[in-house]
């Protein structure tokens, strides 16, 4: 193959948008996932230190 390409300038800085975008997006994706998942895991352990005060009585000083 006897290909002579060359990219230009305007190329180049199309082609450095581009990948600058999708680091962007995927940044903030995993970013975004990172807040969900830490507030599941806060709603968990919420759930079972509920679940525990009320297995050891604590409910009965209330009702």
């Amino acid at each position: 193959m006897d290909d002579n390409r060359t990219l230009t300038e305007a190329d180049v800085k199309a082609i450095a948008a581009q990948i600058e975008i999708g680091i962007t997006q995927r940044f903030q994706l995993n970013v975004g996932r990172g807040v969900i998942v830490m507030a599941w895991k806060v709603v968990m352990y919420a759930l079972v230190a509920l679940a525990a005060y009320g297995a050891g009585g604590g409910f009965k000083k209330f009702f």
